[in-house]
């Protein structure tokens, strides 16, 4: 059986990611469980378990032959024990941890489909020859789903969108985040954030870095950067910048791969002039 279409795969991870969506708007109803992983800043709640879960099961239960990573549960091979197929699912079950264990009403779930991503035990991504084929992001709070194929258009909930022509780096609005590292860190990513901040129109840090990228894709952002991002940060919401017309790359303005640690999407002008910006700043290489 060959591989199936990429707009099947993208209706099928927009419904599992819409099911997610509205598990995730009912928890932010009610009192929430709270944890860290990694460090103080790490966190974790009940329901980013919960909403894992439940996409877990649907996409084992639709693509049994598929392997699937997400951020909460690692690498997960084949629900059946069949030869693995060539698409891995890479999945955020909730971008936006801090906002939402905060009370927050800005997040998101996050699901792409990629195609020859290699395996790795323990569970880690190793991505040179990956080709994301299908992205979805939904955003649960304003009822938004953002859609891309690798040969399609991308689309909010279902209307064809595109990234804004800026021109002037000067009248961009530039949407950021910082890595979880950032105590350890601050002077690196303060040199990425200043020399931005002096340039842009203004500057952003939403806590989301999904719907940061499906932003700068239907033109609500003029670009988006960050530092020490993961594969299921960045897979979906990249294709959609692509889709809309923006450039992915890292922050030497190399082709995006899903292991790439610093990600710049943005429109060709302002894409360009980041790149120069950036390439100058002292630690500016990873």
């Amino acid at each position: 059986m060959g591989e199936p279409a990429a707009s099947f795969l993208a209706d099928a991870a927009a419904a599992i990611a819409s099911e997610a969506g509205d598990l995730l708007r009912e928890h932010f109803k009610q009192p929430r469980k709270i944890g860290t992983k990694a460090g103080p800043v790490d966190l974790v709640t009940d329901a980013d378990h919960a909403a894992d879960a439940l996409i877990r099961e649907r996409l084992r239960a639709a693509f049994p032959g598929h392997r699937v990573v997400t951020e909460e549960s690692g690498e997960i091979d084949p629900a059946d024990g069949s030869e693995i197929a060539d698409i891995t699912w890479v999945v955020d079950p909730l971008d936006g941890t801090v906002n939402f264990a905060h009370g927050v009403p800005h997040f998101a779930v996050s699901i792409a489909a990629v195609r020859n991503l290699a395996p790795s035990m323990p569970p880690s991504i190793t991505s040179k020859a990956a080709t994301v084929v299908a992205g979805v992001i939904y955003d649960p709070m304003r009822n938004e789903i953002f859609t891309a194929t690798e040969d399609g258009p991308a689309r909010l909930n279902g209307s064809d969108i595109r990234a804004r022509s800026t021109l002037d780096l000067g009248e961009a609005l530039v949407a950021t985040g910082f890595p979880y590292d950032r105590r350890e860190n601050a002077d690196t990513y303060l040199r990425f954030f200043q020399a931005a901040l002096i340039r842009c129109r203004d500057l952003r840090r939403l806590g989301a870095a999904a719907l940061d990228l499906a932003w700068v894709a239907c033109g609500r952002l003029d670009g988006f950067f960050e530092c020490g991002l993961h594969p299921w940060d960045i897979a979906a919401g990249a294709l959609l910048a692509r889709r809309a017309g923006a450039v992915a790359s890292d922050f030497q303005g190399k082709p995006l791969v899903l292991d790439a640690r610093r990600v710049l999407a943005a429109p060709f002008a302002v894409h360009a002039r980041l790149i120069e910006v950036f390439t100058h700043l002292p630690g500016a290489r990873p």
